[in-house]
């Protein structure tokens, strides 16, 4: 897939299709019969696009849509107590506890993965995984390259406490090394420096992320049931319970709403990196991945019962 920054001509085309699906998403609402889509959005750099995205094709189609930024805990609840009808950032197994007892009250329904293939855990630069450093083992017998310091994110995050502990139970002779936490942009900035210098360093690392696309990432091996390499995670589409049925058309466009981790981190880039409104992201996208629309659209009818992806065409082309 063909990725591209936001340029300055793009931020301006970006704003020309967003008010052009602006435009034709009033004129489509009196013809629809289904009630406006509130999309819950937990405050993260990847759903914040994702939900962008989402939104402008709905509105182009003729289903106007809302965005609420929630906590992950507000968004769950929400659609338990109807003020919100979809979130595309459930991140499983991690927000498996709130989900759950959901799904299991039948509140919710687990509806579709909109990304899988994403990844955290220890984390190297693949100069240093190209030196032989693949796994945690190969890690902890050249502890001296790293000086015995995983950099990690701030205190209280779910991996630094899983790194620390793996250092206070020794794990597979990880006692005798640190874990430095500080913001996201404070472990990054180290990562940057080590990497200038093509030192050794290794770090809580995860995709989709910018850091994805700045750095070459190598993420490292361990056994399958690691608490602090190589977790894979899926991002699901949660719904409340009976949205979708009353919703067939949106439903359906939503089911086939799927990104790959690559796209996830250029948008992240464009829009936490390159400080790019979420608007403008998503519409610059929009107007470059034909081929992708194609795919998400397919079969879906829009408000008035034309081709969803004609009508989307139609107003990019406005």
């Amino acid at each position: 897939m063909i990725h591209h920054r936001v340029t300055t001509g793009t931020k301006a085309l970006a704003a020309a299709i967003a008010l052009s699906l602006a435009g034709l998403a009033g004129s489509a609402g009196d013809a629809r019969a289904e009630g406006d889509i509130r999309i819950g959005m937990q405050p993260w750099p990847g759903v914040t696009v994702k939900s962008q995205v989402a939104l402008q094709i709905l509105e182009a189609i003729g289903y106007p849509a809302s965005i609420k930024e929630l906590s992950p805990q507000f968004v769950y609840q929400g659609m338990k107590t109807d003020d919100v009808d979809v979130t595309l950032g459930a991140w499983m197994p991690a927000h498996k506890s709130m989900v759950q007892p959901l799904v299991d009250a039948g509140a919710v329904q687990e509806y579709a993965i909109n990304l899988d293939g994403a990844i955290q855990g220890l984390a190297v630069p693949t100069y240093v995984c190209g030196s032989g450093i693949e796994t945690v083992e190969d890690l902890v017998a050249n502890g001296e390259q790293f000086d015995r310091t995983i950099y990690a994110i701030g205190a209280g995050a779910a991996m630094t406490e899983a790194f620390q502990k793996a250092v206070s139970d020794d794990y597979k002779g990880l006692g005798d090394w640190k874990v430095t936490a500080s913001s996201v942009s404070g472990m990054l900035s180290q990562v940057e420096r080590k990497t200038r210098k093509e030192e050794a360093v290794v770090f809580h690392g995860w995709k989709p992320h910018w850091m994805a696309v700045k750095f070459d990432l190598c993420f490292l091996k361990d056994d399958a049931d690691s608490e602090i390499a190589g977790l894979d995670t899926d991002v699901w589409t949660i719904t409340a319970s009976g949205w979708a049925e009353s919703n067939p058309q949106a439903a359906k466009f939503l089911k086939q709403f799927k990104v790959d981790t690559e796209t996830q981190s250029r948008w992240i880039y464009d829009y936490s990196y390159e400080d790019t409104p979420a608007e403008e992201v998503a519409a610059a996208w929009l107007a470059s991945e034909p081929a992708q629309l194609s795919a998400w659209l397919d079969g879906v009818e829009a408000a008035d019962g034309t081709p969803a992806l004609k009508k989307l065409k139609a107003s990019m082309a406005n």
